[in-house]
């Protein structure tokens, strides 16, 4: 499966491996590349305003079994590369390859507290998986969600989600829908979450509209 195709919660805090074995050659200042490199294995986590960012680890190679060789620690802490760097790359899970990923126990605290949100909320927001469905791949904060009103059809808008209520989300449009609603950019808006079919639908709050 090719990054660009997996589901948000797949990959978020996990361990992969990324075949790229036409870019590998590139990574020799940041990675030892051992024979026969195929790839890497990355860490893959949200930036605050960048979005899915992954952590280069290792060169690695699978064995004649399918199992994962991975070579030694890049020696550079953090060699990150963005979503759109990967995006057209194949990947497999890690500890699905039985790589030995016991040097890299450090990693997710290390990112966790170097890289991620400090603020709980937004924390909170990315481990929710009510919300994946509407969830960008690319910028994790970025929900997709429904503006809907009597005698008009629903249109899709996104909202940077920052923060929820009780019963409610909250974040900033980040575009108006055409018929527009009253709804502006960069307005502070707030959604619910609704259950359609077995499915949840994220509907914005029918009294924000005009």
């Amino acid at each position: 499966m090719y990054i660009d195709e997996a589901v948000f919660r797949e990959i978020f805090h996990k361990f992969i491996y990324i075949e790229c074995p036409d870019a590998i050659e590139g990574l020799a200042d940041t990675l030892e590349i051992i024979d026969g490199a195929t790839g890497v294995l990355a860490y893959c986590f949200c930036e605050d305003l960048v979005g899915t960012n992954f952590n280069l680890l290792a060169s690695v190679r699978k064995d004649e079994k399918g199992k994962l060789v991975v070579g030694s620690r890049s020696s550079e802490r953090y060699a990150r590369v963005r979503f759109k760097d990967v995006r057209d790359y194949e990947f497999e899970m890690a500890d699905e390859l039985g790589a030995d990923l016991s040097e890299y126990e450090d990693v997710p605290d290390d990112i966790l507290h170097i890289f991620e949100s400090a603020d709980q909320k937004m924390t909170m927001l990315r481990e929710l998986e009510l919300l994946d469905g509407g969830r960008n791949l690319e910028l994790p904060d970025f929900i997709s969600i429904i503006v809907a009103q009597k005698g008009s059809l629903p249109e899709v808008v996104w909202v940077r989600t920052t923060s929820f209520g009780e019963d409610e989300f909250h974040g900033t449009l980040l575009q108006p829908p055409t018929q527009g609603f009253g709804l502006e950019a960069g307005q502070k808006v707030r959604y619910r979450a609704y259950k359609n079919e077995g499915e949840i639908v994220l509907i914005l709050d029918s009294s924000m509209l005009s």
